[in-house]
C-alpha cells in the first residue's frame, strides 16, 4: 500500500485479527485441505491490502472478503480439476491433516455432513449459518441473487436432514 499510515495498518491488522480465522475456516471446509486453505487466505488478504492502497481501508467489509474467497476458492479448484496431482502425493497430504482440521461444527458427523453436499450449497451453509452473514451478504459474497441463496439453503438443509436423523435420534435418548 503504497500510501501507508500507521492509522490505515492498524485497521487492517483489525479487519484481519476481526476475519482471519473465519476465513480459514471457509476455505478449508470448501478446498478440503489446510494448506490449500491458507494460501488462498493468505492471497484474498493480500489482494485486500492492494484495494485498501486504491480505495482506502475504510471500503473493506466481510462481504467482499467472501467474495474474493469464494473466488480464490473457485480458481483453487479449477486448477485442481484441470491439473490432478499424482495420488500418492494426496496421500502423504492428507495424513497428518485432521489433526490440523478447524473444528467450526461441535460435531464432526455435522461437518462431515455438510461436506457431502455440493460446493455451491456447502458455501451458503457456511456463509450463512456459521460467518454469521445475512441473506444479502451472501448474496453480494457468491455474486447470486438472495432468491438463489435461499433455494440453495433449502436444498441444503433437505440434503442434511436425511444424514443428521441418526445424530437426532441418538441425542433424544
Amino acid at each position: 500500500m503504497p500510501n501507508t499510515n500507521a492509522h490505515d495498518r492498524k485497521k487492517f491488522d483489525d479487519f484481519i485479527d476481526q476475519y482471519g480465522d473465519k476465513a480459514i475456516r471457509y476455505a478449508y471446509v470448501t478446498l478440503h485441505s489446510r494448506p490449500d486453505a491458507e494460501d488462498v487466505v493468505q492471497e484474498a488478504f493480500l489482494r485486500l491490502w492492494r484495494h485498501a492502497g486504491r480505495r482506502g481501508v475504510d471500503t473493506l467489509s466481510a462481504a467482499l472478503l467472501f467474495r474474493t474467497l469464494t473466488n480464490l476458492c473457485r480458481d483453487r479448484m479449477r486448477h485442481q480439476r484441470r491439473h490432478p496431482e499424482d495420488p500418492t502425493d494426496l496421500l502423504e497430504l492428507t495424513q497428518g491433516e485432521e489433526d490440523e482440521s478447524p473444528w467450526i461444527l461441535d460435531s464432526g458427523a455435522v461437518l462431515e455432513a455438510v461436506m457431502q453436499l455440493n460446493p455451491q450449497e456447502r458455501q451458503c451453509v457456511l456463509l450463512f449459518y456459521y460467518m454469521d452473514r445475512s441473506l444479502k451478504e451472501t448474496a453480494e459474497a457468491l455474486r447470486v441473487s438472495e432468491q438463489v441463496v435461499k433455494t440453495r439453503l433449502y436444498r441444503a438443509r433437505q440434503h442434511l436432514k436425511p444424514l443428521l436423523q441418526p445424530i437426532w435420534k441418538e441425542n433424544s435418548l
